[in-house]
C-alpha cells in the first residue's frame, strides 16, 4: 500500500494555477483603480478651468458696461494654480449690435501631453445681462 494515498491537500499545480488567476485579478482590479484615478483628475482639471472662465465672465459682467474693451483680454495670472501648466486664458470681446457686447472666454491647459480647452460664451447688454 502506498503510503501517500491518504493525503488530503492541494497538488503543487493547483497552486500555481490558484496564484495565477489571483494575479490576473488583482491586475485587473489595479487597471481599473488606475483609470478611475486618471477620470477623476482629468474632472477636477475641467472644472477648474470652467470655475475659472465662468469667474471671469462673472468680473466682466460686473464691470461699468462701457469699462469692457473690445478686443483681446489675457487673464493667464488670474488662472488658480491647481491648474496643469502651461495654461493661458483669453477673453474676445465683440460687440455684434450697438448695446450688447460678447465675450468669449478660453481657459487652455496642457494635461498629459494634450491641450485641452474650456470655452465660454456670453452676452452682456448695456442694460440688463442676457446669456
Amino acid at each position: 500500500m502506498n503510503k501517500f494515498q491518504n493525503q488530503i491537500g492541494f497538488t503543487i499545480i493547483e497552486l500555481i494555477v490558484t496564484i495565477i488567476v489571483f494575479g490576473f485579478v488583482a491586475a485587473g482590479l489595479a487597471e481599473i483603480f488606475v483609470s478611475v484615478t486618471n477620470v477623476q483628475r482629468n474632472a477636477n482639471y475641467l472644472q477648474i478651468a470652467t470655475t475659472a472662465a465662468q469667474s471671469e465672465v462673472e468680473s466682466l459682467r460686473n464691470n461699468n458696461y462701457d469699462q469692457i474693451p473690445n478686443g483681446n483680454i489675457n487673464f493667464t495670472n488670474h488662472l488658480p494654480t491647481n491648474l496643469p501648466k502651461p495654461c493661458s486664458g483669453t477673453v474676445v470681446v465683440s460687440q455684434p449690435i450697438t448695446d450688447l457686447k460678447r465675450v468669449d472666454v478660453t481657459v487652455t491647459y496642457n494635461q498629459d501631453g494634450h491641450n485641452n480647452s474650456v470655452v465660454l460664451s456670453s452676452l452682456i447688454g448695456i442694460i440688463g445681462i442676457s446669456q
